[in-house]
């Protein structure tokens, strides 16, 4: 009866990860969808603004386009990232690189757009931190996925 007990409570904590951290990506999932929300909160002030005559066609439109389609993106990025970090068997640390790579990618790079949209121009010079960060990430998870053991 012991040695069931010890192989589903070992069971239990190692289901996804590795190392037993399953709820690192989770933080990404979380932050993605709720970034999601202010990107479509974005999406809609911008149709309330296209009434004001001095907002069509102005530089602060094109840039809050640029930053609604770029959050969306980087916002379903840290959903689908997030939960693949929870299923794929790697090491822990790799992970935590990772996830905390994508939050800097999202906020550095549309978050800093967006910004810049709403005159904080110099959040603007940040935005390549963001840029590479999300590169960094995608070279981390190709390699991340190519020398994986198992999904699960």
């Amino acid at each position: 009866m012991r040695l069931m007990q010890l192989a589903f409570r070992h069971h239990r904590t190692n289901t996804f990860n590795i190392d037993g951290n399953y709820m690192i990506g989770k933080k990404n999932m979380v932050f993605g969808f709720a970034y999601f929300i202010t990107t479509l909160l974005l999406g809609i002030y911008m149709v309330v603004m296209e009434e004001n005559p001095g907002f069509e066609g102005s530089e602060a439109e094109e840039m809050m386009r640029v930053a609604h389609a770029h959050g969306n993106l980087e916002s379903v990025l840290n959903i689908i990232i997030g939960y693949l970090l929870c299923r794929l068997a790697i090491g822990s640390g790799l992970a935590q690189t990772i996830s905390i790579l994508l939050l800097v990618g999202a906020v550095f790079h549309s978050g800093m757009i967006y910004l810049g949209s709403m005159g904080f121009e110099a959040a603007m010079k940040l935005a390549p931190i963001g840029a590479l960060s999300l590169v960094a990430v995608m070279v981390l998870m190709t390699y991340a996925v190519a020398t994986t053991r198992e999904i699960k």
